[in-house]
């Protein structure tokens, strides 16, 4: 896997594959980043921020890293589609970066070392991470103990979340974990129960909370004004009102009501 095959795998911006061309970093200096990055990823976080251009140098390392995966995908035998699905979220985060500090680069550092680490791999729709049960629990009658392995299921976005890709990307996730119980958790502002308020129960959102047995609500979180309009306002009025779901969200807002996010297994 070399650095053009890699951006076009995961549809990189051409402005971003530029900059990473661009890029003048020695190797010696990026091994010992690398070095630094599997024994002390909070230590490597800490020395990559002192950059002035600290954004653009994850982008490049986080790259490079994901290029050096590429080994260990084909001795997993994992097929490389998975493989350019999964680190298509840096192309997602780049642009993201761009649109929330005006350049492109990185600031989801911590969030994309779990896909550098082959913790987390993208099956389709969704993205599925292995992780340990944090309690007891018992649903459709089938208990669940604390400490279990299970599957933790995330959301990229940028995609529609249409059911049959979503149901497919579970079945996907069966049989690409096959040593896990078939076991999903989900903590996300789309299993908020109240979102039955501002959308209706045919959206493709409330389908999706549908397939899950909701254990705990946190009605503090305000991830889903962080999704819904890309930023967080103490004032809900200065929100943007430029699709259905933010101008539905932003007047359940301002009614004084909150958007928090939900916990939820699917067995």
């Amino acid at each position: 896997m070399n650095l053009q095959s890699f951006c076009e795998g995961i549809r990189l911006n051409p402005e971003a594959r530029q900059l990473l061309l661009d890029f003048q970093k020695d190797e010696a200096g990026y091994q010992q980043h690398k070095q630094q990055f599997y024994n002390d990823r909070l230590s490597f976080f800490d020395a990559v921020k002192q950059s002035s251009n600290y954004r653009q140098l994850f982008l490049y390392l986080y790259v490079r890293f994901a290029i050096d995966a590429y080994e260990e995908y084909v001795i997993r035998g994992i097929e490389e589609q998975i493989y350019f699905d999964t680190f298509s979220d840096i192309g997602l985060w780049c642009s993201n970066c761009k649109r929330d500090f005006g350049e492109y680069g990185i600031q989801e550092y911590d969030w994309l070392s779990e896909h550098i680490q082959l913790r987390l791999f993208k099956l389709g729709r969704l993205q599925f991470q292995p992780c340990v049960f944090d309690r007891e629990l018992e649903v459709e009658g089938k208990k669940i103990s604390k400490h279990q392995i299970v599957l933790g299921v995330h959301i990229p976005s940028g995609e529609s979340l249409e059911a049959q890709q979503v149901e497919e990307s579970f079945e996907r996730a069966r049989e690409f974990f096959r040593g896990i119980t078939p076991i999903f958790i989900c903590n996300s502002w789309m299993l908020y129960p109240n979102l039955s308020e501002v959308l209706q129960p045919s959206s493709n959102i409330m389908q999706f909370q549908k397939k899950f047995s909701i254990y705990q609500v946190d009605h503090e979180a305000r991830q889903a004004e962080e999704r819904i309009f890309n930023k967080l306002c103490s004032d809900p009025s200065e929100y943007d009102e430029l699709s259905s779901l933010q101008r539905n969200a932003k007047a359940y807002l301002m009614a004084g009501k909150k958007l928090g996010t939900g916990f939820g297994i699917k067995i």
